[in-house]
Order: C-alpha cells, then sequence, then structure tokens
C-alpha cells in the first residue's frame, strides 16, 4: 500500500535527510511520516515548487484564498505517483482542502490543525472547506478538544473523524549527559494561545521567594521580559533544541484556552528530554497530560497556581528528576512517532482504495 503525502509549501521532504543527519532536525522526514512503511504503508512525497515565477505565484494565491494552497495542489495533481496511490495524505487543513476538492484522483485523508474558529473565516473559504471536509475519505486531528468543532460547526460526519496521537523522535530528543541548572526555568512557543504574560509573571514571583530563578523563552511573539528575570531567545533554535530543554529544571507553558493544543509539541519534547512540566490545562492538550506523574497541570490564566508549581519542583530537584524520569519512561511508551504512525496507517488502511 502506498500514500502520495502533500505537505505544506516549506516543508522539503526531499532535504530532509540531510538536515536530520547533520543534527539539525529530528526524523528523516517531518513529522516521521516515513515510519508509515513500519507499518504497511510506503509514502512518496510531492516536491516542493521550484522557482521564483511558480513560488511568486503561489505565494500570492496563498495570500488571497487564507492560506490554501491551490498552486501546489494542481502543480502535483496529474504525478503518476499520485494518481496511482491508493491515498493521498495531507498533514494539515492547508493541503487538505486543495487535494479534496480537485476532480479524480485516490482518496484524501487530511489532518484538521486549526480550523477552530469558522466565525473568523470568510463565507467563500467557509464553502470551500465544509464541501472539501465532506469529500475527504478521513479526517484525523491531534488535539481531540477539535472533534466536536469540526462535529458540530464544520459539519464533518463523526464516522471520519480519527483522533491521531501525536508523536515525537525520541531518539534525537533525549536527556542531556551534562549537568540541570536547577535555577532554570525554560519554555518555548510562538503561536497566538501562548500566555507568556503570565508565565513572566509567574516566574517573577517564584524569584522574589527564590532568588537566582531565571527564565529562558525563545518566542517570536512580542513580550516584555526584565533583563534581571532572564534571557529572551529569538529565531528557530534548531539543534540547540534538545540542550534548551534538558539543562532546565522545569519547562514551563502557559497559554490561554483553546481546542487545537497550544504546547503540545514543547511539553512532549521536554518529555522526551527527561524534564518535567508545568502547563496550562486545555481541552487541546486532553490525553497528554498526566498531572503529578510527569508535570504539574494548572487552570489558564491563574498567576499564583502556575508560580505555585513552578516554585514546588524548583524547590524540590528530587521530585523535578523524577518526574522527568516519569515523563520519557511515559512518552517511549506512547507519544513517539512510530506510535503516531501506527495510529495514521490504521486510518489510512481503513479508506485506502481497493485494488
Amino acid at each position: 500500500m502506498r500514500a502520495w503525502v502533500e505537505l505544506i509549501h516549506y516543508l522539503d521532504a526531499a532535504q530532509w535527510p540531510e538536515r536530520n543527519a547533520t543534527g539539525e532536525v529530528p526524523n528523516v522526514t517531518p513529522f516521521g511520516i516515513d515510519e508509515l512503511s513500519r507499518h504497511g504503508v510506503d509514502v512518496a512525497f510531492r516536491k516542493v515548487l521550484k522557482g521564483r515565477v511558480p513560488n511568486a505565484v503561489a505565494r500570492r494565491v496563498r495570500d488571497r484564498a487564507e492560506g490554501l494552497e491551490w498552486v501546489e495542489a494542481l502543480a502535483s495533481q496529474y504525478n503518476p505517483l499520485r494518481r496511482s496511490a491508493d491515498v493521498v495524505l495531507c498533514w494539515d487543513e492547508y493541503t487538505g482542502i486543495p487535494a479534496a476538492s480537485l476532480p479524480g484522483g485516490p482518496p484524501v485523508v487530511s489532518g484538521v490543525q486549526l480550523l477552530t474558529d469558522p466565525e473568523a473565516r470568510t463565507p467563500q473559504f467557509l464553502t470551500r472547506a465544509r464541501k472539501a471536509l465532506g469529500r475527504m475519505e478521513a479526517v484525523f486531528v491531534q488535539a481531540q478538544g477539535m472533534i466536536p468543532v469540526l462535529r458540530d460547526e464544520w459539519n464533518v460526519s463523526e464516522r471520519k473523524l480519527r483522533f491521531v496521537p501525536f508523536g515525537i523522535d525520541a531518539d534525537w530528543f533525549r536527556p542531556i549527559d551534562g549537568d540541570v541548572d536547577r535555577d532554570l526555568v525554560a519554555s518555548v512557543g510562538d503561536d497566538a494561545h501562548r500566555d507568556h504574560e503570565t508565565l513572566i509573571k509567574a516566574v517573577a514571583d517564584v524569584r522574589r521567594r527564590r532568588p537566582g530563578t531565571r527564565l529562558e523563552l525563545a518566542t517570536q511573539l512580542d513580550v516584555d521580559l526584565p533583563g534581571e528575570l532572564g534571557v529572551l531567545h529569538r529565531g528557530h533554535l534548531g539543534r540547540k533544541r534538545r540542550q534548551f530543554y534538558g539543562q532546565a529544571n522545569v519547562v514551563a507553558v502557559a497559554t490561554k484556552p483553546n481546542i487545537h493544543g497550544s504546547g503540545m509539541s514543547v511539553i512532549l519534547e521536554a518529555m522526551a528530554c527527561g524534564r518535567p512540566y508545568v502547563v496550562t490545562a486545555s481541552a487541546g492538550l486532553e490525553g497528554y497530560l498526566k498531572h503529578g506523574h510527569d508535570g504539574l497541570v494548572v487552570p489558564p490564566g491563574d498567576v499564583d497556581m502556575f508560580a505555585s508549581a513552578v516554585g514546588a519542583l524548583m524547590a524540590d530537584p528530587e521530585r523535578a528528576d523524577a518526574m522527568g524520569k516519569a515523563g520519557r519512561a511515559r512518552l517511549e511508551r506512547e507519544l513517539t512517532t512510530d506510535v503516531q504512525a501506527q495510529h495514521l496507517a490504521e486510518v489510512i488502511k481503513e479508506v485506502a482504495r481497493p485494488r
């Protein structure tokens, strides 16, 4: 069985193995999609557009179509590998909606990551999206909070909806060899549902009671982090991510209420690196967190509770290490890219066209 994979325009699967070999990125392919082959599904990836003019046209179309990748979809529509595949696999709605809208071809299985706000979309987008979602053979999500929204607000039949747990590369993300900095809190995040204001206030409160505590925050968002409280990192961390997580006593992620799983990848990466988390509870993270076992979960917007949780782990390094060890063990069992591939392969096999 073979899947033709269509990824968002800036992810070049052809370059991924080399980037992985140099230690720049985890997995041999984006999201570890190649691991589907371990579960009976071989993959072939759509190539990224080449040339200045095609990319300029595609960019203008995306800008006018609220991110939908129509040019990229049309460019690969008649590729022999696509036409002969058993299924077209798209990782998100920006590739999935165009793929499902094209006539003919294999059945489409698409992930949906951010369709949480139909009220914020244009009528044209809503019409196209709902029609395309109805044509898909299966729609998978990696945040369980998305299921009722897709069912009730986007009119996706419940029989098509599947939950596929998100996974990460547990070989690439692993505990570091060096010492843990017992004064360090680390955090990463750029999406609109991050609540860095609460995070910074909470760490400042911990520092008042425990001098020496500091925060290292990697984000592109506009935040005010006083120099005496910590360091702001701009730009992608790349190969530094393992060290960034692994040297921290605690990895902390504060978010606003959301259903798409803001903070999911950071929490799993911290677990893989053997560090405990403090994170805001949200519907999007349901099923990924285990409060008191591998981290601490606090209510949204509560600076005092967030500070109390961070402070408790900063004051008890043995507890922090034990949680980190437990998180690493649970991730190896439940939340790797191989586990993700196993679940996704089951979805693909359910809908692949018969031979």
